[in-house]
């Protein structure tokens, strides 16, 4: 039941691609929040819909696992953070203040193995510019919200998921590399 409830998640935010790194990790974009306003998202902070349209359009996706309550939405090329809630389709805009000004400073981290703390998703200011300037620095939790721990038997799921759409991919590059050699060489 999670799992459909996440592929329809996923589909109003067209996850468009996978970061290999990440392969546990539901990554992409959102379309805009006209398709998340149409799947019943709204802001929990009272932003105006103008305001939300143009902060996530083609926002980044971060740490939509099936098993979590929320997950991170960030501004595209390295803006503010929003948090979206799976259970009350809400969205709020985490008001982060980084030592240098600069959000790009900012990253996060979901800590999905518990190792005595729980799980949690930690909004980090790594304070970059402030390294770039020589000036004092060191990295800074800003900001963690408390998460469900890794799901082992869906996260088997995504996996197998993922390496069957891998294979399909491997084999249609393969199908028209052929073909451009084919055509190029006319050694068919």
């Amino acid at each position: 039941m999670k799992l459909l409830s996440t592929a329809a998640l996923a589909a109003s935010l067209c996850i468009t691609s996978v970061a290999p790194a990440l392969a546990d990790d539901i990554m992409g974009s959102v379309r805009s929040w006209q398709y998340m306003q149409a799947d019943g998202w709204k802001s929990a902070d009272g932003t105006d819909n103008n305001t939300l349209h143009n902060a996530l359009y083609q926002a980044n996706v971060i740490g939509n696992y099936p098993w979590t309550k929320q997950f991170l939405l960030r501004v595209r090329g390295g803006g503010a953070y929003y948090l979206a809630d799976k259970k009350t389709h809400t969205v709020r805009r985490l008001n982060l203040k980084p030592a240098s000004g600069y959000t790009s400073d900012l990253t996060s981290v979901y800590q999905g193995e518990d190792q005595g703390k729980g799980c949690y998703f930690t909004i980090i200011d790594t304070q970059y510019q402030l390294e770039l300037a020589e000036e004092p620095h060191s990295n800074q939790v800003l900001a963690a919200f408390p998460e469900n721990c890794v799901n082992k038997k869906q996260q088997v799921a995504l996996a197998a998921r993922r390496s069957e759409a891998d294979r399909k991919l491997q084999q249609w590059v393969a199908q028209q590399s052929l073909a451009e050699l084919c055509r190029r060489t006319g050694n068919c």
